[in-house]
Parts: C-alpha cells; sequence; structure tokens
C-alpha cells in the first residue's frame, strides 16, 4: 500500500498541471516578497525626504540669517560716503569701528498698544548686555533695557518713552528722534526753523551718547511743522525698519576705539 502512495505521488509529480502549478507558486511568492517590500521602501523614501526638507530648511535660515548681516553691514555705507565728504578736511575724525552682530528670533509682543516691546530669544549666556541697539536689514529698531539668562526684553525706537540721537545725512543736522507710539512715525522736534530739511532726507544715528553706532539708518523725512512763532521746526520721520512686521533682529555689540 505504502509503495503504491510512493507510485502514485511520483506519477502526479511529473504531470504538466502540477508543473504549471509550481510555476505559478514560484511567481506568487516573488509578487508577495515584492509587495512586501513596497512598505519598507516607501517608508525609506519618506524618511530620506524629510531628512532632505529638514537640511533644506536648516541652510535656507542660515542664508537668511547671513544675508540679514551682510545687509545690516552695508546700511553704512552710505552714511559714512557723506561723514568723508563732510569732515575730509578735519584729522582724527571718529569713524564707528566694525560690531559683532548675532541674529535673534522675536518669540513675544507686548500687548499693551501703548507701549512697543519686544522679546528675543537672546540673553546673558549669549554675550549681549543692557542698552545693546537691535536693527534689521532696513534700519535700527531699538535697544535691549531687560537681560535674561536665555531671553531680552527690547524698547523699540517708536515707543513714546524713546529718543535717539540722529542727524540728516545730507547736512549734518542733529536732533533727537523721538517714539509717539506709532510705528510709522518718529519726530524730530525743536530745530532751528531755518534748518534745511527736505522730503526724502535720510536721518542716521549720530553716535551721541554712545549707545548707538554713528551711522545707521533711522528714518527719512516725511513732513516738516514750523511753530507758531516761526523759530522752531519739527520733522516727521517714517521708520525704515518695519517695527510691526520683522521675526528675526539684529543685535549689535559695538566695540569703541581707543
Amino acid at each position: 500500500m505504502v509503495l503504491l502512495g510512493w507510485v502514485l505521488v511520483a506519477l502526479v509529480r511529473e504531470t504538466p498541471l502540477l508543473k504549471t502549478l509550481n510555476g505559478w507558486g514560484a511567481d506568487i511568492s516573488a509578487m508577495s516578497l515584492s509587495i512586501i517590500e513596497i512598505p519598507k521602501g516607501l517608508v525609506q523614501s519618506a524618511i530620506d525626504y524629510s531628512e532632505s526638507r529638514g537640511q533644506m530648511r536648516v541652510r535656507i535660515q542660515e542664508l537668511e540669517d547671513r544675508n540679514l548681516i551682510l545687509s545690516a553691514r552695508a546700511q553704512r555705507m552710505e552714511a559714512l560716503a557723506a561723514e568723508n565728504m563732510r569732515y575730509r578736511a578735519m584729522l582724527n575724525s571718529p569713524v564707528a569701528d566694525e560690531a559683532t552682530m548675532t541674529v535673534a528670533r522675536i518669540i513675544a509682543v507686548s500687548p499693551d498698544p501703548n507701549r512697543h516691546l519686544l522679546t528675543i530669544d537672546r540673553g546673558e549666556r549669549d554675550g549681549i548686555s543692557e542698552g545693546a541697539p537691535i536693527l534689521n536689514a532696513d534700519g535700527v529698531m531699538g535697544q535691549l533695557i531687560q537681560i535674561g539668562a536665555t531671553a531680552s526684553r527690547a524698547l523699540l525706537v517708536t515707543d513714546n518713552q524713546h529718543g535717539l540721537p540722529v542727524l540728516n545725512n545730507r547736512t549734518g543736522q542733529r536732533g533727537i528722534a523721538e517714539g509717539v507710539g506709532q510705528f510709522n512715525r518718529l519726530l524730530v522736534r525743536n530745530l532751528a526753523s531755518t534748518s534745511e530739511v527736505n522730503k526724502g532726507d535720510l536721518w542716521v544715528t549720530s553716535g551721541l551718547g554712545g549707545r548707538f553706532p554713528a551711522g545707521y539708518p533711522v528714518g527719512v523725512t516725511v513732513g516738516t511743522i514750523t511753530s507758531a512763532d516761526a523759530a522752531y521746526l519739527t520733522v516727521t520721520l517714517e521708520p525704515l525698519a518695519k517695527l510691526d512686521v520683522e521675526s528675526h533682529v539684529l543685535i549689535l555689540t559695538h566695540n569703541e576705539s581707543e
């Protein structure tokens, strides 16, 4: 009986039908392995794509930070050229040194509409100190007034408690740009009514007081008002820095020359 069974198995194994079924089995097995590999390939592709996107985001942020620093360094070229023209005959005229710049991210703004304050993600551990100027690629934004270990608070130039020594880049006329609580407006008050001020004049930091280095753009003239007794002139400036739309700032550490 056992012998008969082995004979039947041998005969069936040699039939074309069984060979065909075996071939199908091999095909099905290969197809199954291919299907199993598809999710693994998709997962690996997703991982590679995610890593590539992450690296791209880091690189883009690095380039944006670099561009911000280069733009800020280029700001002073026009102001320094005008300063050299005004004082080319003077010996030992002071010129602002290079500065160290640190990129910081704005993480909060004051909820009080009457105060123009920002909180940034840099603090004492990053080597910054109270009073350090902050700016962006377009111009001066304000200064640091409170320093924590990992975060700091900045007062914008448009806050009604802020005053900034400035000068007319064309004429050298000095003044104080005062904040009035509006993001698009600064006032330079009590100039002599005979002062030569034209619409579009660029006003830059004068360097007086030692807090802000000289030559950084602050705003442009958009209007003037003469006092009732015709003795004084008030100049309205529009800040160059877009104070209410920025997400990053530069912290300036100025190195005074001896």
